[in-house]
């Protein structure tokens, strides 16, 4: 007959030394989780326009600004809910300052608005709503601005600098875009 000790010291130490090794690999893939997820988030003052899984052209305000301005007048009914008369309890009245839309997807490849149907633009609070590339291809219609009344947009995080997506035919500003950071083509 063969007599087998149990050292419970060494059997601790292996339990201890598994335990500590799936604490590791939790905080790693934990770890890689968030860098992957801030790496994926967008940065306010940055418009980001891709398409598939590439990146066509990314434009601050700045650079906005040094395309061609337009000012743009615009009473946006805020109170719908009954009714959408022009009555100033219900509405706000902007001077947005921007640019087109088609301008800036002119300047990345002028056939862009061809080769592709819409657009999901998308605010860093993960609002996001869909554009027909009709819409964007009418005259005097979409557009993204970076100033109301000459001040800068306020980002979300309260400082200057934002975007905005704005659509001129629509009167209720529903789909609109504030803190406007991704436009993807599709």
């Amino acid at each position: 007959m063969v007599e087998t000790k149990f050292n419970a010291s060494k059997g601790f130490n292996s339990t201890k030394w598994l335990i500590g090794g799936i604490m590791l690999l939790v905080l790693a893939v934990v770890g890689f989780s968030l860098l992957n997820h801030f790496s994926s988030v967008q940065q306010e003052g940055r418009l980001v326009i891709k398409a598939g899984d590439g990146t066509l052209g990314s434009f601050t305000v700045a650079d906005l600004q040094k395309l061609p301005a337009v000012e743009k007048k615009m009473v946006v009914q805020t109170n719908c809910s009954s009714s959408c008369s022009n009555n100033s309890a219900n509405s706000s009245e902007h001077d947005y300052t921007g640019t087109l839309l088609l301008g800036v997807l002119d300047g990345i490849d002028p056939g862009l608005t061809r080769k592709y149907t819409k657009i999901i633009a998308r605010g860093v609070d993960y609002y996001s709503q869909v554009l027909d590339m009709s819409e964007v291809m009418q005259p005097d219609n979409v557009y993204i601005v970076y100033a109301d009344h000459g001040k800068p947009l306020i980002t979300q995080a309260g400082g200057e600098g934002s975007m905005q997506l704005i659509i001129c035919n629509d009167k209720t500003g529903q789909r609109f875009t504030k803190w406007l950071v991704s436009l993807e083509l599709q």
